[in-house]
């Protein structure tokens, strides 16, 4: 005999959907209002409280809850009834609600960019906190990020990297063997073969935005840390984002220089490479700035 928890059965499937429903936001009395009307629409709020077990008052703040949420129709007439959308509608209009709330949260929180922000400098001990922290500041990235690979933290970190060219931010990486990358600009390093001969060990490093940066030197397989360090603090980010900026610029003109034969199209290259390496404007570049500027005297 199945347990009974505030009449709806345990383990059944209405607390199967109610437990999934409650998972995407919806509070339990919201979710058990829901499924009972994905089974008995239209139904009457009298009838939603009786069958939910809750007080009519309460019941129908819940209803004007999914209401809101678009999980349900009401049609007006002699009596107000109450019809559940379908599930993959309801699914459609909960995505494009956590779509728009999104963004409203994302611009509100750039509004914040200014705010003095933790400066120090954190070192990591922990082989799975630095690709957790790697991966953090991927996430994190709005717009631009340079990065250095080794061979063996490239395969721990292909996916992200992916994922976050996937969503339309600029991913740019140094690489010491040939790899492809989807939707990732990488430059191969003109020394990657005596850099991995004369270390026994992986280098990785992370400059998101010019915001913040994470630098790490891991033993081989993963076997511990031999130093890595990860900072917010806006000068240093910004001068080291800046520096590989430049350094990737460099290497990759180099590299078209190889395949040009003539000045003009050597300096078309050079055009096209500007525009992938831009010397400023980046957010790390703005807030610098404005940070600076803030605390310049008054002239």
């Amino acid at each position: 005999m199945r347990e009974i928890i505030d009449g709806t059965e345990s383990g059944g499937p209405d607390a199967e959907a109610i437990s999934g429903l409650v998972e995407l936001g919806l509070t339990a009395n919201e979710a058990r209002a829901y499924v009972y009307l994905l089974q008995n629409s239209p139904a009457t709020g009298y009838k939603v409280a009786k069958a939910t077990s809750r007080s009519f008052s309460n019941t129908y703040q819940i209803l004007e809850a999914l209401r809101k949420l678009g999980a349900l129709f009401i049609e007006e007439g002699g009596r107000r009834l109450y019809r559940a959308l379908p599930i993959d509608e309801f699914l459609a209009a909960l995505r494009q609600r956590l779509e728009s709330r999104g963004r409203q949260a994302k611009r509100a929180v750039r509004k914040l960019s200014l705010a003095k922000g933790d400066q120090r400098l954190w070192e990591i001990s922990n082989v799975d906190q630095v690709y957790e922290t790697y991966r953090r500041l991927l996430a994190e990235s709005q717009e631009r990020v340079l990065s250095e690979l080794f061979p063996e933290p490239l395969e721990m970190v292909r996916d992200a990297l992916e994922a976050t060219a996937a969503r339309g931010v600029i991913v740019v990486v140094r690489i010491y063997q040939p790899a492809r990358i989807d939707g990732v600009r990488t430059v191969l390093s003109p020394y990657g073969n005596q850099n991995l001969r004369a270390w026994r060990s992986q280098w990785m490093s992370l400059y998101a935005d010019g915001l913040q940066y994470l630098q790490a030197n891991l033993m081989n397989g993963r076997r511990g840390v031999h130093h890595a360090v990860w900072s917010a603090n806006s000068y240093v980010s910004r001068t080291l984002y800046s520096y590989l900026n430049s350094d990737l610029h460099h290497y990759s003109f180099r590299q078209a220089l190889d395949e040009v034969d003539s000045v003009d199209a050597m300096r078309a290259a050079y055009r096209e490479l500007q525009q992938v390496f831009p010397p400023g404007g980046d957010i790390g570049f703005k807030r610098l700035f404005d940070q600076t500027y803030r605390q310049a005297p008054e002239e």
